[in-house]
């Protein structure tokens, strides 16, 4: 149970929400963390003791602004590549490097909290040689039927030093989609999963009618 004053508020998510065109979030696939959720994942992260942690999809800054909390003397370094989010975002005291986090380097990190962007592989444009280098660099072939998070957590768990912790939201359709088995070959090897948190229900996001699933790993 997550104790109350560790539970962010989302005050900056709901202002970015209120003025960015709906188009415009669909695009990139910004769907936010209920922060609740961020508290209990950032909760998960700790149990590492984490000295840097990694927000690799920060957003407007939840997930951020939850591992901050949970964890006030860790560093946390956020990657998010659109402006029109940055300028709205709550980081905290976070280190905010504005680019895509798939384009960036391999840094290692104690612990990773993550809600990745939602974007399907039929929208995906020009990602085949980025796809392959990540693939090369995890030892997993990522299929060209797996959407964008795939990605994300691929690369997040393979920065993560050993013994580390990441805790990651994802769509629940990853548990029975076409590319499942390699993804969860990766998973329970390198991938270093835990647990799943399955949220049956279609309610976990106010703005978005799908499941939910939080991976928890630890870096073999």
């Amino acid at each position: 149970m997550v104790v109350d004053a560790l539970i962010p508020d989302a005050a900056a998510e709901a202002d970015y929400a209120a003025q960015a065109a709906p188009d415009h979030r669909k695009a990139l696939g910004q769907f936010f963390t209920p922060p609740r959720l961020a508290a209990l994942m950032a909760d998960w992260v700790a149990g590492a003791q984490p000295r840097m942690i990694l927000d690799p999809a920060m957003g407007a800054g939840v997930l951020t602004r939850a591992a901050q909390a949970r964890c006030p003397d860790a560093q946390v370094v956020a990657y998010e590549r659109d402006e029109a989010i940055l300028r709205a975002a709550d980081a905290g005291r976070a280190q905010v490097r504005h680019e895509d986090f798939l384009r960036a380097g391999w840094e290692h990190y104690d612990g990773v909290v993550m809600n990745p962007p939602y974007i399907r592989h039929r929208e995906l444009r020009d990602h085949g040689a980025l796809r392959a280098e990540i693939g090369a660099r995890a030892g997993y072939v990522l299929p060209k039927s797996a959407n964008l998070y795939v990605d994300f957590v691929v690369k997040a768990a393979c920065q993560l030093r050993r013994g580390g912790r990441g805790a990651f939201l994802i769509p629940g359709e990853w548990m029975g989609a076409n590319f499942a088995r390699g993804f969860k070959q990766f998973l329970l090897g390198p991938g270093g999963l835990q647990q799943v948190v399955l949220f049956s229900q279609r309610h976990v996001f106010d703005d978005a009618l799908t499941t939910a699933s939080i991976l928890l790993v630890q870096r073999p």
